[in-house]
């Protein structure tokens, strides 16, 4: 056996002779699914290119009277009134690159950082779009910290049904934990009773159950660990408004200027938006009524 020489030239002792790399694959932050925008209530962008006040106009069901002989017909005396929307929700990103960094960076440059402003921006509709959910005041179901039984679901449905809200376009916004409730229930996986979830315990997916089109959100408030502020409610058609409205005036833009005084490059993302509860009105007769049944708060894990 060789005899132990020692003095070797270890990596501590030649770390001078050892290069270092760093990666041209930068790790991004990781990101949440931003679903909730497309799910909600958009007729109105096209009208309000400019302007900063919305008016929506209430139209009321007209009562119906038994008409005698030789009596006067009695018009209907209705008052209507109006929702006012105002867009008012102004946010921007921004970055500030010295010329020299931008000349010596060869890993991320500003390019790559302007691309995260527009997800950033994206974040914060869709924050504010899962803060409606606990203004509703006419539908409540669930409890907090606990999940949704079978029960639980058919009130939904009821409530929807009695709320006449039209069946189509009908989206459920959900936690992680309140979709795995569901496939804890057996009924909407199990092949005797659905087709379109055969997949839901190999892919954990569920597409559509009771009528609702199922979205996972991480953006949805949380009261309290285990808790979440959950929502099923009716997007909207041709002749109906949804229950939440998104007005997007201004889509996240990016404007650049260099600023010379500080040898630097100014990039901002800005947006204008503002998301709303739309006023449903009742549909009986006479006096107006105003109510939030095109939606369900649904309170959960």
């Amino acid at each position: 056996m060789a005899a132990v020489i020692g003095s070797e030239t270890t990596p501590a002792i030649g770390a001078v002779f050892i290069s270092e790399h760093w990666s041209t694959r930068a790790q991004l932050a990781t990101r949440k699914s931003q679903v909730l925008a497309g799910s909600v209530d958009t007729r109105y962008e096209s009208e309000m290119k400019s302007g900063r006040i919305l008016h929506v106009a209430h139209v009321l069901n007209q009562a119906v009277t038994a008409k005698s002989d030789n009596t006067l017909v009695v018009p209907d005396a209705q008052t209507p009134t109006n929702q006012d929307i105002t867009v008012s929700r102004y946010f921007y990103t921004a970055t500030n690159w010295q010329f020299q960094t931008q000349v010596q960076a060869n890993i991320v440059s500003v390019e790559d950082i302007a691309d995260q402003m527009g997800y950033a921006l994206q974040g914060q509709v869709e924050t504010d779009l899962a803060g409606l959910p606990d203004g509703l005041a006419t539908n409540v179901v669930g409890t907090f910290g606990q999940e949704l039984t079978m029960d639980d679901w058919e009130l939904i449905w009821q409530k929807m049904q009695t709320g006449l809200a039209p069946k189509d376009n009908r989206y459920a916004w959900l936690s992680s934990a309140a979709c795995s409730a569901i496939r804890k229930l057996g009924t909407p996986i199990s092949a005797d009773f659905t087709r379109s979830n055969l997949a839901a315990m190999d892919e954990a997916t569920i597409g559509m159950f009771l009528g609702f089109k199922i979205l996972e959100s991480q953006y949805l408030e949380a009261p309290a660990t285990g808790q979440h502020d959950c929502s099923v409610h009716f997007k909207g058609n041709a002749q109906h408004g949804g229950q939440y409205i998104l007005i997007r005036q201004q889509m996240p833009t990016i404007e650049r200027d260099r600023i010379i005084g500080d040898l630097s490059t100014l990039v901002v993302a800005w947006e204008l938006f503002v998301t709303a509860e739309r006023e449903i009105i009742a549909e009986a007769s006479g006096a107006e009524s105003l109510t939030d049944q095109y939606a369900v708060w649904v309170k959960t894990v």
